[in-house]
């Protein structure tokens, strides 16, 4: 364990769970989970909650439930036949409180036929519909094509894009991004254009831009289009759909793109190959004063502690979010966490940007764009987590880190470690996952599930100032690990 992250951990006083602490009140049941009538995908589901009181008893289905000093209970108990119900029973003396929650079972039927596929063609432009329920970051969003109507994600496509109509399926279009490549979006994404003169757009005149922190790929191209980028350590693969394009070389001795060379496919792919200085920090792609460009950029560069380390806290939720079983909300422990973990960085001479600061909804768009705009070098989302239908509450016991892309990684693995650490709890793994938050490319993002909210003993540990100086501490531990990392 680096140095740092231990002198942290021990200052946060943060030694595991606290005791629960006793409660000794009116006898109530309050179920915080199951709320309505979920949808159970094996013969169990989690339930928890809490009676008002450690004294109380509890049976659920016929079965002893235990009851924390606090009065909260969390417990996986199997569904009674069906009708299936899981029926309750509080009792305190003479005191009684029964109640009976209905379950749905999930059932095994087939999936709906999917839509017969006709062919069509013409040319339409990608565009959202204006919506006075989004704001203005999500509105300004890529749209997410899927290999087969609303299937799996596949390549983000920028709104004003011009693209090719092959075929049609109910709701869905498909579209051409070259050959032998197609992807389906929703036609109401859509709205119908004129064709270009020639099928595939020639781009050239490529160029390379030092900038301050990074550099920049040029190429002349007279509308935007679609593209991807894959960066491999000190390789990045920048891929342009429905161009076309002469091969060309470009080198620099010095900046951080060294060689770009340029490449026609044939099948209106065009691959722009570019050797690195070092590793970058992100990437992205756009298209600008007729010109497609990529970015990429140089890893931070720290000073001691860490200083001039821009750094985005996202405190998860709301909306939704998980509540535990005396009522604590995950989105005010976030908050909470957030904000201690603030003024540690502040004091280590880095500087925090928190993607909320109150207790009102914001999009996971918008946490993006805020982090953007303050030009991070890496987003840390702050959760806690629960289990889904049909798994118990332990299952999601422990630290668990979410990445999507590889350059995120190295962060996850040190937030996993020291966020475990300093909750004294067990690491549970690096999990890729294409979670909205997780998608940006110009900073490394990582999403942390510290731990079950559910489990009462995990609850009353959040309730206390160690619960979040310890959640806080691991962050701040990570990070430095992660800096670290990059000045070897």
């Amino acid at each position: 364990m680096p140095g740092a992250l231990l002198t942290l951990v021990v200052a946060a006083g943060c030694g595991g769970d606290p005791e629960v602490p006793a409660v000794d009140g009116p006898l109530a049941l309050e179920v915080r989970y199951p709320t309505a009538a979920p949808v159970a995908v094996t013969d169990s589901i989690s339930l928890w909650g809490t009676v008002g009181t450690g004294r109380a008893r509890l049976r659920v289905n016929g079965r002893s439930i235990r009851v924390w000093p606090n009065g909260a209970f969390s417990a996986f108990v199997p569904l009674s036949p069906d009708p299936a119900a899981l029926e309750l029973e509080a009792r305190r003396g003479d005191s009684v409180i029964r109640r009976v929650i209905r379950v749905t079972r999930t059932t095994d039927s087939a999936a709906p036929p999917s839509p017969p596929v006709r062919r069509a063609s013409g040319w339409v432009r990608l565009r959202r519909l204006p919506d006075d329920t989004l704001d203005r970051a999500t509105q300004e969003r890529p749209i997410y094509s899927r290999w087969t109507p609303g299937g799996d994600l596949a390549v983000p496509l920028p709104q004003g894009v011009r693209l090719p109509v092959e075929a049609e399926a109910g709701p869905f279009v498909r579209l051409g991004l070259a050959k032998g490549t197609s992807v389906w979006v929703v036609r109401e994404d859509t709205e119908p254009v004129a064709s270009p003169s020639a099928p595939r757009l020639r781009v050239g005149g490529a160029r390379l831009v030092g900038v301050a922190g990074g550099g920049v790929v040029e190429l002349v191209a007279s509308e935007r289009l679609v593209s991807q980028i894959e960066v491999v350590d000190r390789q990045a693969r920048w891929t342009l759909f429905g161009a076309a394009a002469d091969p060309a070389v470009v080198t620099a001795s010095k900046g951080l793109l060294r060689r770009v060379t340029i490449r026609d496919l044939g099948d209106g792919r065009v691959v722009v190959a570019a050797t690195l200085a070092e590793t970058p920090l992100g990437w992205r792609a756009g298209w600008r004063d007729g010109r497609m460009r990529l970015e990429v950029r140089s890893p931070p560069k720290v000073a001691k502690g860490l200083a001039g380390l821009v750094v985005a806290l996202d405190p998860g939720h709301p909306p939704l979010g998980t509540t535990g079983p005396t009522g604590l909300r995950e989105d005010s422990v976030a908050l909470a966490v957030a904000i201690e973990a603030a003024n540690r960085l502040r004091q280590l001479g880095a500087k925090p940007i928190l993607t909320r600061t109150g207790p009102g909804p914001v999009s996971l768009d918008q946490r993006l764009a805020v982090a953007e705009a303050a030009d991070v070098q890496a987003f840390v989302s702050i959760h806690l987590n629960s289990p889904g239908d049909g798994r118990p509450p332990t299952s999601v016991d422990g630290t668990r880190v979410y990445w999507l892309e590889p350059t995120a990684l190295p962060l996850a693995r040190v937030l996993r470690d020291s966020v475990a650490v300093g909750l004294a709890q067990v690491p549970h793994g690096t999990i890729q996952s294409n979670l909205v938050v997780l998608r940006a490319t110009w900073f490394p993002a990582a999403l942390i599930e510290a731990t079950a909210l559910p489990m009462p003993a995990r609850e009353a540990l959040f309730r206390t100032p160690e619960g979040i100086a310890g959640y806080a501490a691991g962050i701040v531990g990570g990070l430095q690990a992660w800096v670290e990392g990059w000045r070897k």
